[in-house]
């Protein structure tokens, strides 16, 4: 009786140590391919949030300031266009630093301004110095300014970020692939007298094969499952602290992630127990002491 309790109790840990190491590696191979799926729409993302800062003549009266913003919206580089007062951009400042360096000042010194969030096509370093230059010649702009590095950055980078994915994806898919056949293969070690002596017995290979294929199709299941509901707590969480990057969840190209997940997780899991099961008829007696 002890040793059947035993005997369960170890067969339960092996199931569970299998079930959460195919869960983590499912996991990190679902996080990355989220990653390169949705790498065109994060290039996309960071290009249309590239803000120009148009800063306007102090005394430039609402009704031109309006007709000014509306003439910009009317652009083909523009996606869209934000007016911000000097008294908004002196709160901003004053939230931001923590300090009213307006009263300290005896006036507020600021401009108003628009900022100008451009189309992702016009996104270029060519594209935006025509835009700025532009801008600077209209007689309301007393300065137009933008960060040519953040778009240089984003414009070499993103490129290199695919291959880089792509490469990272493989090497990894190649691991998690030899680490779940190991883990499987550990699970059935300790039954491989068992195996050995159905097969001496004239058990038929796939009758001993159908109860261990049985499990590992659970837990291939099971620790799909397990990753899908990680990688979607993953993603819900990234919404949470940066919502601007919920357009980068798509529902067609998640749900072939998701089954993906799924599809990987029962083949690597099948596979690799048809493997290990025989690997273990083959042997002989005295291997099965030795492996």
């Amino acid at each position: 009786m002890a040793t059947e309790r035993y005997i369960k109790s170890r067969t339960r840990s092996s199931n569970v140590g299998t079930i959460v190491g195919v869960t983590l590696v499912l996991f990190m191979l679902g996080l990355l391919g989220f990653m390169l799926l949705n790498a065109r729409e994060l290039e996309r993302h960071f290009k249309e949030n590239v803000k120009v800062d148009i800063y306007l003549n102090r005394d430039l009266r609402e009704v031109d300031v309006m007709k000014f913003r509306k003439q910009l919206d009317a652009g083909a580089f523009t996606r869209e266009t934000r007016y911000v007062t000097a008294d908004e951009a002196a709160e901003q400042i004053k939230a931001d630093m923590g300090e009213d360096f307006w009263g300290v000042l005896g006036a507020n010194p600021l401009l108003p301004s628009i900022e100008l969030y451009v189309k992702e096509a016009y996104a270029m370093p060519d594209s935006l110095k025509g835009i700025a230059e532009h801008l600077r010649q209209d007689p309301g702009v007393q300065e137009v300014k933008y960060n040519p590095v953040v778009v240089e950055n984003i414009n070499a980078n993103m490129g290199k970020l695919r291959w880089i994915l792509l490469g990272f994806s493989a090497l990894l898919l190649v691991i998690a692939v030899a680490l779940i056949n190991n883990t499987i293969r550990l699970a059935i070690y300790s039954k491989r007298y068992l195996i050995r002596t159905m097969h001496l017995v004239g058990a038929t290979s796939w009758f001993i094969k159908r109860p261990f294929l049985g499990n590992s199709l659970w837990q291939g299941i099971v620790s799909a499952i397990l990753a899908i509901g990680l990688l979607v707590g993953s993603i819900q969480l990234m919404v949470h602290w940066q919502p601007d990057l919920a357009t980068l969840v798509q529902p067609e190209p998640l749900a072939i992630l998701l089954g993906g997940i799924v599809v990987l997780g029962l083949l690597i899991s099948l596979v690799s127990t048809a493997l290990a099961v025989r690997r273990y008829l083959r042997m002989n007696t005295d291997e099965l002491n030795w492996t």
